[in-house]
């Protein structure tokens, strides 16, 4: 039985405590609490003009720490320098040396922070094991909250929660450090902010996410796949953003969805080498069309656990892995009475596939 839903409804939004189509200030803010099971991240990255990719997050919680009740604060840095190098770097922090406010982004975690309105922010790394930034994000588009809400509900009663809301296009300029060298950077970057009281591994079998910049067209998508106890139920959800920064497209109707699967020798699970959207909502057809070029990263986190972690993943019924792509995309907007729109351009996805194969799974 289906038991998932992507928040929509008149009652949501109150019970949410939010307003239709105005984002406000403390929406950014720390939204959940320190109780176990609860975590969100400020999540940002980056690519620039010279090559230079860059991931950044920041997390209350650590994975394992969302078991108990209390903060275990924490944050990544991924850079990848335009020769192909990859640094990074995770960072615990001690919890009495973290900030972090309600009413607006303001995240403080020792000499690393990050700090923003909406409209701008500011995401400091100190380098203090080689690899760090100091970047400066203007949004170039309205804030996203998919579905109007950003809220995924899960269980009979909404009882689970998973979030995303996000600013997906950005001009981003600063420096870099790697290596002890630092260098100036000039690029286009994404920021989200999700919060949840269910760990993703629990509430999906897998999903893909990922954003586009296509001509004047900013496009967000995640189509996400429930896991089993939640009736594998599909969400697809799929923005677009036109070249003033405003939603024209927020997918909240079933997608149909063509896919051509690959087997990736690593993970040994089946994955889509192309994957065909149509979505058809408020009187639009979208067709979106996607090809990965390259695997950026595989993370077979199943097969290269520990005894106990495999144990652990055993008794849950998961075999998590974790793809990244390089991809070609094409984008087509079909309104009637309107001249139709087509667009291409190349994207950066992800594949988070949690569980175990399963034909019921819509792969």
């Amino acid at each position: 039985m289906s038991t998932a839903r992507l928040m929509t409804r008149p009652e949501d939004f109150q019970k949410i405590g939010i307003q239709p189509d105005i984002v406000e200030l403390w929406e950014d803010g720390r939204r959940g609490d320190d109780r176990a099971g609860v975590n969100e991240v400020w999540y940002f990255d980056a690519t620039m003009e010279d090559g230079t990719k860059v991931v950044a997050g920041f997390r209350p919680k650590s994975v394992e720490g969302m078991a108990q009740d209390g903060d275990t604060p924490n944050l990544n840095i991924d850079i990848v320098t335009p020769d192909g190098k990859e640094y990074r770097d995770l960072i615990d922090i001690p919890v009495e040396q973290t900030e972090i406010h309600k009413d607006s982004c303001f995240v403080k975690f020792g000499e690393h922070s990050v700090v923003g309105d909406l409209k701008n922010y500011t995401v400091k790394v100190n380098p203090a094991n080689g690899v760090g930034c100091d970047l400066h994000y203007e949004a170039l588009v309205k804030p996203f909250r998919p579905g109007g809400t950003a809220y995924v509900a899960l269980g009979e009663n909404d009882e689970f929660y998973y979030t995303d809301m996000s600013i997906p296009k950005n001009k981003v300029t600063g420096t870099v450090t790697v290596d002890g060298k630092t260098y100036e950077v000039t690029g286009f970057g994404y920021h989200d902010h999700q919060w949840m009281n269910i760990s993703p591994m629990a509430a999906y079998h897998h999903w893909l996410w990922g954003r586009l910049y296509a001509g004047e067209y900013t496009l967000v998508i995640y189509d996400f796949i429930a896991a089993e106890r939640f009736g594998f139920t599909r969400i697809p959800i799929l923005g677009i953003l036109n070249g003033n920064g405003d939603v024209i497209f927020d997918n909240t109707q079933p997608v149909q969805c063509e896919i051509e699967l690959y087997r990736q020798p690593e993970i040994q699970k089946d994955f889509p080498k192309k994957s065909k959207y149509t979505f058809n909502d408020h009187g639009k057809q979208v067709k979106l069309d996607i090809e990965w070029i390259d695997e950026i990263e595989v993370r077979n986190m199943y097969g290269k656990a520990g005894e106990q972690e495999i144990a652990a993943y055993d008794k849950a019924g998961i075999m998590p892995a974790y793809m990244r792509y390089y991809a070609k995309a094409d984008l087509t907007i079909i309104e009637e009475g309107k001249q139709t729109i087509h667009e291409t351009g190349d994207m950066i996805y992800e594949f988070a596939y949690f569980g175990k194969p399963d034909s019921r799974a819509h792969l």
